[in-house]
């Protein structure tokens, strides 16, 4: 899957509609996985916090996520921010982006294979 299908699949995962993509031309659909919806939203410098990652990734369990992409080695950063909750009461969540340091922007850029083969035959 490409950085640009990706970014479509966010995209319309924010809008409601399905991404489902065919492969080829066989029948078989790929739906991006939920850890490579939210590495490549924050590879593309977006940040979020619980609320957000649920309307826009349709993610239910950031801080998941988060550790899961931690375990496969990609340093994300995060810090505490109060917003409006339940009936507009103040809550506090943490707010989640990438580490931007070139070995953690390639950690993550391998794993959803965005990494650009023609720099690396230079």
């Amino acid at each position: 899957m490409t950085h640009s299908d990706f970014r479509n699949a966010n995209a319309r995962l924010a809008s409601g509609e399905s991404v489902e993509r065919n492969i080829g031309d066989s029948n078989n659909t790929a739906i991006p996985k939920k850890w490579q919806r939210v590495l490549s939203a924050l590879l593309d410098g977006r940040t979020f916090n619980l609320f957000e990652a649920e309307r826009q990734l349709n993610d239910h369990a950031l801080h998941s996520t988060v550790s899961s992409l931690q375990a496969k080695g990609v340093t994300i950063l995060r810090e505490f921010e109060t917003v409006p909750g339940y009936q507009g009461i103040p809550t506090h969540v943490c707010r989640y982006w990438l580490e931007q340091s070139e070995p953690n922007l390639r950690r993550a850029s391998v794993l959803l294979n965005r990494h650009d083969s023609d720099k690396e035959a230079a």
